[in-house]
């Protein structure tokens, strides 16, 4: 009887052992595809920061939108976003956002979300993929900006994208 007591014992602690040490591995494995990540979430950042688009009133309608080479959110200058073309976010669906931030992504592997927000709350626009709740590893990259409106009242702001690989790290893996 004892035996079989000490054995019921090596096992509970050996499947224990496996479970942490798998557990730890899994961890280790996929915190690191945030930290790959960030450098395209910076260059997104930036290019919705720095650049007014392509063609620059990509916002004017939504066949401008649609036939545009690349977005960007600035008023020509660097960090002024234009408060028009921050709520002409909302003409993209996900896979749209994507492709016009240029991170050839034709198998839909990047989860990509992008908020403005001003400060005071006179503006908050989000555009892209929901951040689920068993989503890990998400890159965030925030940018202090200024939101122009269209009499040229200037607001402080904050822009963030958030970047995450779609299937890895979440349930999607049970697939």
């Amino acid at each position: 009887m004892d035996f079989l007591a000490g054995c019921g014992v090596v096992v509970t602690l050996l499947a224990v052992a496996f479970y942490v040490a798998a557990g730890s591995i899994a961890y280790s494995f996929t915190a690191s595809y945030a930290t790959e990540l960030c450098p395209l979430a910076e260059e997104v950042s930036d290019m919705l920061v720095q650049s007014p688009g392509s063609p620059p009133d990509w916002h004017m309608s939504l066949s401008r939108a649609t036939g545009a080479s690349f977005i960007g959110l600035s008023d020509g200058r660097p960090c002024i976003l234009s408060e028009e073309k921050v709520y002409s976010l909302g003409l993209f669906n996900d896979s749209g956002l994507a492709e016009h931030l240029r991170m050839n992504d034709p198998e839909q592997y990047y989860g990509v979300r992008v908020e403005v927000s001003a400060n005071d709350g006179t503006v908050t626009v989000a555009s892209g993929h929901m951040v689920d709740d068993g989503t890990l590893d998400v890159c965030k990259c925030v940018r202090l900006v200024d939101i122009v409106d269209p009499d040229g009242v200037e607001k402080s702001g904050k822009l963030i994208v958030y970047l995450w690989r779609k299937y890895v790290g979440t349930e999607g893996t049970d697939r």
